[in-house]
């Protein structure tokens, strides 16, 4: 069970960890979306080309099914997977965020911690911090909410069809 954090420098700690955690999730979940996608672009030709040649090469002749059909079909299959959820989940998009989150809050605990700027004139430093690191929450949550698929938006999408031309 997690300890609930008991000062307001604790509290930011924990939220900017929480930043910390989900912009490194989406920053590896997009990197890896990305190399699929860019690698199975250029590698699926590849095998369509010279499947036979590579089976050949192996020793093994039977195996021009895999190499040829097989291995392209899986790697376009993992290009388009890939790129629709870059393009629906946007997890380039959330790791932007939530680093940027991370180094507001970076910023208002050094600012707390040394005593600078506003908090060096606020008559309770501890409530400015626990308010703006809740404010700073709140506005990657309202940041966030519109980056998530809705099926309406799914729905309603442009059809592209010949008689809309």
């Amino acid at each position: 069970m997690k300890e609930e954090p008991k000062t307001p420098e604790e509290f930011c700690k924990a939220i900017i960890n929480g930043f910390k955690e989900k912009s490194t999730h989406n920053k590896n979940e997009s990197m890896l979306c990305f190399w699929l996608s860019m690698g199975g672009a250029l590698a699926a030709p590849v095998f369509v080309t010279l499947g036979k040649d590579i089976a050949q090469l192996f020793g093994e002749y039977g195996s021009v099914f895999v190499f040829s059909k097989l291995i392209p079909t899986l790697l376009s299959f993992a290009v388009a997977f890939s790129t629709a959820w870059l393009q629906l989940r946007k997890p380039q998009q959330l790791w932007a965020l939530y680093r940027t989150s991370q180094r507001e809050l970076e910023d208002n605990l050094y600012k707390y911690q040394y005593k600078v700027a506003e908090y060096s004139e606020y008559p309770d430093p501890d409530k400015l911090l626990i308010e703006k690191v809740a404010h700073i929450a709140l506005d990657a949550h309202y940041s966030w909410l519109p980056m998530v698929p809705n099926p309406e938006d799914i729905r309603s999408a442009p059809q592209n069809s010949s008689s809309e031309q």
